[in-house]
């Protein structure tokens, strides 16, 4: 069940009214839990148990952490929990990497190794309800939060469905805070709930799978030669993908929690605006950055022990940013190239110091093109299945292959690409003055109708053919 899909629109259209209509709270709220359950249930019965067992190990462990003064009592706790879910999530998404790498390195040696085929398939969002369910522990075990005594608000906080499978990933207390009162159900919050599920999808199914997916489809074909236009134009083309992909779930999520009276926090602002690296990170999947930054590069030492040892806290926390995305080498590469774009962005801007040029709007146009530049040669290994595509494609993007590669046909996807690139980085340098969603109510009825018409027919008149929303991967 996928917000794009017709079971969803049955879904929301059953459960919402009974919701709505409830007038006690915690019936409510039992409602939401058992539709969250039925949500992530339909995909497979098996993940809805293992989800559970997350759910109510760590929630007993979060008590015990809490019950006892003893520290060294509250630290087993805490590794017990903290282990339990690395174990699950290293077993589900980790264990057939390692295999296959086990295999390669024997091969260097001569060895033939063929372990078993574990057959594993990756429950959806458990990267996400992992970070949640770890975020939790440590929270209580560092005394910034008191656990909740009562299983169902944490069930509901941890399976909680528009958020549940791709993020954003949500903090206990952020999330608690909502379910102490009754959520009203008002109608400018489901008019603008729709509106923003609305527009995710048109983002997703419009931008993602049908202007911006033909082009890297045919680029990152495995037997495709790419020459130098090629090449950027299939790694601008995915950029332009996964935003519209990613943007357009995390926008849907948040207009559907909307609808229901729930807030949830922004995970894209306008991040092909930026200004450097380090800007696009804090409008880029922010909920992951936030948690990386709390979670991973914080209790490192942050750059509290020198700048030396800082530059190695960002490149420990963007290759484990890289490895969380995938297991597979060509992912812990593009997360490590983030963590060289930030390690040489700083230091530059330590070297030339604050130049008021900066200031200079064509200036930091030109700065923003080439950060979305940047950001589109390191998804070359975030799209490419294997370090050798990724590494082939890369070279076309430097020429070196332009005498004896392909060129893209200038067809109708060609033609659609190009408009929709420019029309893309425009809407993002004008939505970034434009916090959220919220500027929608201030503009005329008469527009936001016409917005919503079209968007709609745009989505109804696409073809029928959708492609998977990219993160469930992960």
């Amino acid at each position: 069940m996928t917000f794009d899909s017709l079971t969803f629109a049955l879904f929301l259209a059953i459960v919402f009214p009974v919701y709505a209509w409830l007038r006690s709270w915690p019936t409510r709220k039992n409602v939401l839990l058992a539709a969250s359950c039925v949500f992530y249930g339909s995909w497979n019965p098996f993940f809805l148990l293992l989800l559970a067992f997350t759910t109510v190990f760590d929630w007993w462990a979060a008590q015990r952490i809490h019950a006892t003064m003893n520290t060294r009592t509250r630290r087993l706790w805490f590794w017990v929990s903290i282990i339990a879910s690395l174990t699950l999530l290293g077993y589900f998404k980790y264990a057939q990497f390692f295999a296959n790498t086990a295999i390669e390195w024997f091969a260097l040696v001569g060895v033939t190794y063929q372990p078993i085929d574990l057959g594993i398939v990756l429950p959806l969002g458990i990267s996400f309800y992992t970070f949640e369910s770890i975020s939790y522990i440590v929270d209580v075990y560092k005394k910034r939060i008191e656990p909740t005594k009562n299983l169902r608000d944490y069930g509901l906080f941890m399976t909680f469905f528009p958020h549940l499978v791709a993020g954003p990933i949500m903090r206990f207390n952020d999330f608690n805070a909502q379910t102490v009162a009754p959520r009203v159900v008002t109608g400018d919050a489901v008019a603008l709930g729709a509106y923003m599920l609305i527009g995710g999808l048109f983002l997703k199914i419009v931008g993602a799978d049908h202007v911006f997916a033909p082009i890297s489809n045919i680029v990152f074909a495995p037997d495709y030669k790419a020459g130098f236009l090629a090449a950027w134009a299939g790694a601008f083309s995915f950029s332009m993908q996964v935003y519209c992909d990613f943007a357009g779930y995390s926008l849907a999520a948040l207009g559907v929690a909307k609808m229901f009276g729930f807030h949830l926090p922004a995970n894209f602002e306008s991040p092909f605006a930026s200004v450097g690296i380090a800007e696009l990170w804090t409008r880029w999947h922010i909920s992951l950055s936030n948690w990386l930054r709390d979670y991973v590069f914080n209790p490192l030492g942050h750059y509290r022990k020198g700048r030396v040892r800082g530059y190695l806290n960002v490149m420990i926390t963007f290759t484990a940013c890289g490895f969380w995305h995938g297991a597979a080498w060509h992912f812990v590469v593009w997360g490590a190239m983030h963590g060289a774009f930030l390690v040489g962005e700083r230091l530059l801007k330590d070297s030339i110091g604050d130049w008021k040029i900066w200031d200079v709007k064509p200036v930091r146009w030109l700065l923003a093109l080439l950060t979305f530049a940047l950001f589109s040669l390191a998804v070359v290994f975030f799209r490419a299945s294997t370090l050798t595509l990724a590494w082939e494609r890369v070279v076309a993007m430097s020429g070196a292959t332009i005498k004896d590669a392909a060129t893209l046909a200038w067809n109708g996807d060609a033609k659609v690409f190009v408009i929709g690139l420019i029309v893309g980085l425009a809407a993002q340098g004008w939505l970034k003055s434009r916090k959220g969603w919220e500027w929608l109510p201030s503009i005329a009825w008469p527009w936001r109708v016409a917005l919503l018409s079209l968007m709609s027919l745009a989505i109804v008149l696409s073809p029928g053919k959708t492609n998977a929303f990219i993160y469930f991967q992960f």
